[in-house]
């Protein structure tokens, strides 16, 4: 499976024990880039099914990172 860029929401019960959190993910597979406390969201990415990501506890939500690449300049289309 291709390697996945991922935000993972941790639930306001868990925002406490976001480091949990994190180690769960890890420990699922999950390469952790980034942790925001304040705002309880975990940015990192994965090669396996993410799917399972959401019943871990903790897990409020996870997004898939959404990706554009603007064309070159040098295009015909600006």
């Amino acid at each position: 499976m291709a390697k996945v860029n991922l935000s993972i929401l941790v639930d306001e019960q868990h925002k406490d024990k976001i480091l949990e959190v994190v180690e769960a993910l890890q420990a699922y597979g999950m390469k952790v880039e980034s942790i925001m406390e304040q705002i309880g969201v975990i940015t990192g990415s994965i090669d396996s099914d993410i799917k399972a990501l959401s019943n871990i506890t903790g897990v409020a939500a996870v997004e898939v990172a959404q990706q554009y690449q603007l064309p070159p300049p040098s295009s015909e289309i600006q």
